[in-house]
């Protein structure tokens, strides 16, 4: 049976989750800041000392924040199609980011081949607010307060580089970060299409099962079908005018 994707498990492993929904679908701009409130009060009744531990609650915090504005912007949950997912693969990450990238999406949570996955949402400045999410999140029948919640927090600006430092933090997220970036590089790609994988009937039907809609990525015009490319993809820019792009150069 396949593992549940990320948020259907925070959903199914966090008491507060429902709470949390309901503020950021209703709690118009004091959403954030009642959020906060409720994880500080939940937190410091739990078991184990999990209200004592600083990690933990900065952990929860942030997953709980991730969690809400995924919901308030409607469950976009994005996976790559088959072909376009092995292209991806074989194609060198973006060096950096283009000057002002803007994702096709308010917020979404990006289902990673290697079974990590990211929140990713566009904050009031433009900027990219991500949280990577370990592939083990919140598995098995454990109550959440005696699992680790393994996360990394990151902002992403235009221009940014994305040439990942040689720190021990990172070297365990490496492999999920380079994943990410290309992910993010192809969503603002004129030819990257986002199709519902179901009709709107199915999609609230899943919903109700408490599964997810899920979003394929897919790309518009004809993607080699190769496990063994001759040559493997790359990102190059390109300048129009004033303006600057990043284009993707699929593999052959």
């Amino acid at each position: 049976m396949p593992v549940p994707f990320h948020p259907v498990r925070y959903a199914a492993s966090r008491p507060w989750a429902k709470r949390v929904a309901h503020l950021f679908e209703h709690g118009g701009k004091t959403a954030v800041a009642d959020c906060d409130a409720l994880l500080r009060r939940t937190l410091q009744a739990a078991p184990g000392g999990v209200g004592l531990d600083a990690t933990r609650q900065e952990a929860e915090g942030l997953l709980a924040q991730a969690y809400g504005h995924f919901v308030r912007h409607g469950r976009q949950l994005l996976l790559c199609d088959a072909t376009l997912g092995t292209a991806l693969a074989a194609t060198h990450p973006p060096k950096a980011l283009p000057a002002a990238p803007t994702l096709p999406l308010a917020a979404c949570f990006i289902a990673l081949p290697d079974g990590c996955g990211a929140y990713v949402h566009s904050d009031e400045e433009g900027a990219w607010r991500v949280l990577m999410l370990a592939a083990g999140f919140a598995q098995g029948n454990s109550a959440w307060w005696q699992q680790n919640a393994e996360v990394l927090a990151l902002t992403l600006r235009g221009g940014d580089s994305l040439q990942l430092p040689d720190i021990p933090a990172v070297q365990p997220w490496r492999a999920a970060l380079l994943s990410l970036f290309k992910h993010l590089a192809l969503l603002v790609q004129p030819r990257c299409l986002l199709a519902a994988a179901s009709s709107p009937a199915e999609q609230a039907e899943a919903l109700r099962r408490g599964e997810l809609p899920v979003r394929r990525l897919s790309w518009e015009g004809d993607l080699v079908q190769s496990e063994a490319f001759d040559k493997e993809g790359y990102w190059r820019r390109q300048t129009t005018g004033a303006a600057e792009r990043l284009v993707w150069v699929p593999p052959r």
